[in-house]
């Protein structure tokens, strides 16, 4: 282990995928970090420094201040995530992914502290994929665009970063909420039957890849928007169609659809989840390409 920086670094969301990976990461790579969960201890490494806040609560990001004492850096990785999940619960999404962004703002504000916020390529309509930096958002359900107005409150502090990206892997300790690949194996393990969407296509990235990349990004860049994201792209159907070929015994469905073809209780997609890189590959940093970060996690599949 690398010996620790003085600087201090927060990251929300330390239950959680994306969140686990870049705590292990932070510590490898030095920095003195602070993990933040709100309903899953048990799912953050016990190896490392973990504090319970609800970011959605101004009281308790009040208590995890007093806590913490002086933060140098803040990555913003928790959210409500689950695109039906956050339709049906509104309220809950509104308070997690807004109000709890522009309480981490505020923290971030009243420290001087670098922010980056960790948000999604579901911003855009889906319409056209190749999104860069400057194209114009236009979400189509209200996860996205709780995830959106996080972004305004980011890009309104002088030291934030917004990075859009689609992380995708195994949580390494248990499930706090599955994600596309999680669902895809617990439904294989199960020998459930499922629908694949042969016109969504995304440019993914591994947590594991993602979180190495995210601690440099503040090194490369000061404020504003980047994306990050795989060098190809692939359907969600492909994605799935790998997944299933590491299960040779699965005796369930794969139905490959449109995702046009959902019911009407099923909250609006965007189908070309992809977007341009070109800005983060000038600053220097080396994006995967997608078929390799699908082995990567494969692999973990496989031991499991």
């Amino acid at each position: 282990m690398k010996r620790l920086t003085k600087n201090k670094t927060l990251i929300t969301g330390a239950s959680g995928l994306l969140g686990l990976e870049l705590v292990r990461c932070a510590v490898k790579s030095g920095h003195n970090v602070v993990g933040v969960y709100n309903a899953n201890p048990n799912l953050t490494d016990k190896n490392y420094r973990n504090l319970k806040c609800d970011i959605g609560d101004t009281r308790s990001v009040n208590l995890l201040d007093k806590k913490v004492g002086k933060i140098d850096m803040l990555f913003h990785c928790a959210s409500m995530t689950g695109v039906d999940k956050c339709e049906k619960n509104r309220e809950a999404c509104w308070q997690a992914n807004v109000v709890g962004t522009r309480n981490m703002v505020e923290l971030a504000k009243k420290h001087r502290a670098k922010l980056v916020y960790v948000s999604t390529g579901s911003v855009f309509s889906g319409e056209k994929g190749n999104y860069k930096e400057n194209d114009a958002p236009d979400p189509k359900n209200f996860y996205s665009w709780t995830k959106l107005l996080g972004e305004e409150a980011v890009l309104a502090y002088n030291k934030g970063i917004v990075i859009r990206a689609v992380p995708i892997g195994i949580h390494g300790i248990g499930r706090p909420q599955s994600n596309f690949i999680e669902w895809l194996v617990d439904s294989i393990s199960s020998n459930r039957s499922f629908n694949l969407f042969n016109d969504v296509n995304i440019n993914a990235i591994s947590a594991e890849t993602f979180a190495g990349i995210l601690l440099k990004v503040p090194k490369v860049f000061k404020k504003g928007v980047l994306h990050i994201g795989s060098k190809d792209r692939l359907s969600k159907a492909e994605i799935g169609q790998a997944v299933i070929s590491k299960f040779p015994n699965f005796s369930g469905e794969a139905k490959l659809i449109s995702v046009e073809n959902m019911p009407g209780n099923f909250a609006a997609r965007p189908k070309e989840m992809w977007f341009n890189t070109n800005k983060a590959t000038k600053l220097g940093l080396k994006m995967p390409n997608l078929k390799n970060e699908l082995e990567l996690i494969l692999k973990v599949i496989a031991k499991k």
